[in-house]
C-alpha cells in the first residue's frame, strides 16, 4: 500500500506539488520518495492524469499512519491505495 497525496495533469506538475508538499510537511514526508503514475479516469471525464504517491510500499497499516500523520498536520487531500 501507498499514499496518493494528489492528482495532476502532468508529471512535471505531479513533482512539483509533491516538492510544495514536502517544503511543508516535511516532518512527515522529508524521508519519502515519491512516484508518479499515470492514470486514465477519462471514464469519469478526467483524461489522463499522474498521481503523486509516497512509499516505499508497505503494509497498509503503514500507509494509514502516514495518511493520519499528513491529516494531523493539515493535509487532508491524502488516501491510501494498494499499490
Amino acid at each position: 500500500y501507498v499514499v496518493v497525496l494528489s492528482s495532476q495533469k502532468s508529471r512535471m506538475d505531479a513533482l512539483k506539488a509533491f516538492a510544495d508538499l514536502q517544503q511543508k510537511y516535511g516532518s512527515v514526508l522529508e524521508s519519502k520518495l515519491p512516484d508518479v503514475r499515470e492514470a486514465d479516469l477519462s471514464a469519469r471525464g478526467l483524461g489522463t492524469v499522474y498521481r503523486v504517491m509516497v512509499g516505499p510500499p508497505g503494509p497498509r497499516e503503514a500507509a494509514n499512519r502516514t495518511c493520519e500523520q499528513l491529516k494531523s498536520a493539515g493535509f487532508t487531500g491524502c488516501w491510501v491505495t494498494a499499490q
